[in-house]
């Protein structure tokens, strides 16, 4: 992945000196299909190893990333049944990770739980994709989160670094068939019951809207004026990330419930713990009044702050 580095030497190396490797991310896949019967198991194993190759193979920017630089991602896929002959239904996990300048330490940039995952694979079916048509409901889905993870990540290095890449995943959602099983996921409300708002179209909407500008710049701040000092300054790290904190709570309050907000604290909460345990007894305390404002579920996971 990237490494640390001044800003402007990690600039001028995004735009000059990729030169040894075409492939943006480092991609794990996990297929879990313990609950499908009646399919030889080998289906499954060909589609992981297809899935795995369309994800790292594919140059999915004209940036040319070093090896070390590859982003850090993972796609859990629980498959959970056969709605019609070879059209499967589950749900897909996304993480995905930043490094902290000057450190080894990976900071989470997405966690999410997609609940509605459809597609349907025939056995050594090749996995085709063109941004501009679309070619099937399987390699939509990874493409747009190829684009959405790569986008966070330039998102994180320069303001507005990720807004071609949120681009991209909208034209492929907006490239999708309306109706049927395979569009769930990708309309406005899906009567998901569990999900809600939590779903493709909402996140890459939003992020594409000019009223949630202060979320990308959230982004920005807590890596860039944050996590990227942690190793040099500690107590400068936490000033950036609390007004980031700040800034998201005036984006939370002008447009609440949104699903942006729910986004960052699914890949930050922990973290978030971990980093003001170690902060002035003022700075805990805004923290933990604006998480809990913020994510009021999960109020007592931002107690442990105060405890630290």
């Amino acid at each position: 992945m990237r490494m640390a580095r001044p800003l402007g030497f990690l600039i001028a190396l995004l735009i000059f000196s990729r030169h040894l490797s075409a492939q943006e991310l480092k991609c794990t896949i996990q297929l879990n299909s313990q609950k499908i019967t009646g399919v030889d198991p080998s289906v499954f194993q060909t589609l992981q190893g297809a899935m795995t190759d369309f994800m790292n193979q594919r140059a999915w920017t004209q940036d040319v990333f070093a090896p070390e630089e590859r982003i850090d991602c993972s796609l859990y896929i629980q498959l959970d049944g056969v709605e019609n002959q070879d059209q499967y239904t589950g749900s897909i996990t996304i993480q995905a990770a930043r490094p902290a300048f000057n450190s080894t330490y990976n900071s989470p940039m997405l966690n999410f739980r997609d609940l509605d995952f459809v597609f349907t694979y025939s056995p050594n079916t090749p996995l085709d994709f063109n941004i501009n048509q679309y070619q099937s409901n399987l390699t939509s889905v990874l493409a747009y989160y190829a684009y959405l993870i790569i986008g966070l990540d330039y998102e994180s290095m320069a303001k507005g670094g990720g807004t071609k890449y949120f681009a991209m995943a909208e034209q492929i959602m907006n490239a999708v068939p309306q109706g049927g099983n395979e569009s769930r996921g990708w309309k406005p409300f899906d009567n998901n019951p569990v999900s809600g708002n939590k779903n493709r179209y909402n996140i890459i909407s939003f992020l594409q809207g000019a009223k949630f500008d202060g979320f990308k710049q959230v982004i920005y701040e807590y890596h860039r004026l944050g996590m990227d000092n942690f190793f040099d300054d500690p107590t400068v790290a936490r000033a950036g990330i609390l007004q980031s904190l700040r800034t998201l709570d005036k984006t939370f309050k002008d447009y609440p419930n949104n699903v942006l907000v729910i986004l960052f604290l699914q890949a930050k909460g922990d973290e978030l713990v971990s980093i003001f345990q170690g902060a002035d007894a003022g700075e805990k305390t805004e923290a933990i009044n604006i998480l809990k404002r913020l994510d009021p579920a999960n109020g007592t996971k931002y107690d442990k702050i105060i405890k630290g």
